[in-house]
Parts: structure tokens; sequence; C-alpha cells
């Protein structure tokens, strides 16, 4: 044990005066270059604080983006909420191309029933003008009634430019004379008249027209004329109650032809 102690504390020695004689040699060798030494240690010293200053920025930025990374963090939606919003998104996906094929199906079905509309036939345009001719007539009627015939004419257009020869368009006819003749207008009576006993010589306003022709010729100053449509009238109408006025008239004024 003790040569062991020995010889460990001899090689101890050794190894320190290696290190003294390298000592040594290397302080004779840096005697010499002393001053580029402390140069280049001052120099070595600015930039270590160089160093420093930039390793204190980036801790700086490192701080900020841990900061920031930790605000990001924060700010992003629980993952759980993220997946009820993905399923909410592809519901409403779902959704909307449902809706598209309604709407679809709706604009094929309002297309059809467009095209049966448009097949459907129109209400006829006869029942309309009916209906605008009856009013016309009521208008024309009361016209006449107001005494206004000039009126009454135009409102009774459309039935006197009829071809048909209805009861309807006789007694209008027979208004429109009677009217004309009330209000002194002699001559446009005379040509109502006359289209009734032209036209309408099977119907019950004969008489009248025979009558009430004679008198316009009357206020025309046409006596013998008046007197042909009188004797015409009593003649071959008899039993009409104008007939016996005719008579009475005639006999007053003359004896009667026959």
């Amino acid at each position: 044990m003790i040569p062991a102690k020995i010889f460990r504390s001899f090689n101890l020695l050794l190894i320190c005066f290696f290190f003294f004689i390298i000592g040594c040699t290397s302080t004779g060798i840096n005697y010499t270059s002393g001053q580029k030494n402390t140069e280049a240690i001052a120099e070595l010293k600015q930039k270590v604080l160089q160093q420093e200053a930039l390793l204190k920025r980036m801790q700086k930025m490192a701080s900020d983006q841990i900061l920031l990374s930790n605000e990001l963090e924060q700010s992003i939606p629980p993952q759980d909420l993220l997946e009820s919003m993905q399923n909410g998104f592809v519901e409403l996906r779902k959704n909307t191309r449902a809706l598209e094929e309604q709407i679809a199906k709706l604009e094929k079905d309002v297309t059809a029933v467009e095209l049966k509309v448009k097949q459907i036939p129109k209400p006829e345009t006869k029942h309309f003008d009916t209906l605008r001719k009856q009013e016309n007539i009521i208008l024309g009627l009361i016209s006449l009634q107001a005494g206004n015939p000039d009126q009454a004419l135009v409102y009774l257009q459309d039935i006197l430019k009829q071809s048909d020869k209805t009861p309807l368009k006789a007694q209008i006819l027979m208004s429109l004379g009677n009217g004309f003749l009330e209000h002194g207008h002699a001559t446009q009576a005379a040509y109502y008249y006359g289209i009734i006993l032209r036209e309408y010589t099977e119907t019950s306003n004969v008489p009248n027209a025979l009558y009430y022709l004679g008198k316009a010729m009357e206020e025309l100053a046409e006596t013998e004329k008046q007197n042909v449509l009188w004797n015409e009238l009593i003649k071959n109408h008899p039993k009409s109650p104008l007939a016996k006025r005719a008579i009475k008239r005639l006999s007053s004024s003359g004896p009667i032809s026959d």
C-alpha cells in the first residue's frame, strides 16, 4: 500500500512540475506579445458585450413570441367547439342543398301552372260586350227620361249598329223617335220612325210609328203625308187606341180618305 501511495505522489509531482514548466514557457512567450494580447482582450470584451446585448434582444423577442403564442392559443376556440361548428356547417350545407332542390321543384311547378293558365280559354269577349251594351242601354234610356236624346243616342250606338232586328232594338228606335219629337226635333224623330216602318213591319210598334210619324209630319207642315200615315193607321190597325186618336184629329181637320 505504501509504495503505491509513493508512486501516486511522485506522478502527481511530475504532473505539477510539467505544468510549471509549461506555465513558465507560456509566460515568457506572452511577455513578448503582451501589448497585442491586451488589445485582443479589449476587442474580445467589446464583442462579448455586443453578444450579450444581442442575446438580451433575442431573449426579449423570444419572450414576446411566447406571449403571442399564448394569446393565440387562448383565442383559438376549443376543439369540441370547432367540431360542433364544423358539424353545423355540414348540416347547413345539406339544408341548403335540400332547399335548392325544393326551389327547383317549385319553379317547375310554377312553370307548369303558368302553362296550364295560358291554355285555359279566356272568357268570351262577347259576354263582356253584352254586359257593356246592356249598361249603355240603361244609360241611354235614363238619358231619354232626363230629356236628353242626343246623349241617349251616344249610349245606344252599339245596339243601333246591330244588324239583328230584335224587339229591343225596335223599342229603342221608338224611344229615340219620341224623345226627339218631344224636344221639337221632328226631322230626327221621323228618321227613327221611318226605320221601324221599313224594317219592323211585323212588330207591335208599327201603329205607334205610324201615328207619331204623322205627328212629326204635322210639325213639319207636311199635311198630305200626315193624312196618308194616319189613314194607313186607321185602315190597317183599327183596334189601336192611336187609330181612334187619329180619327178624331183627322175629323177635326177634314174628311178621312179611303
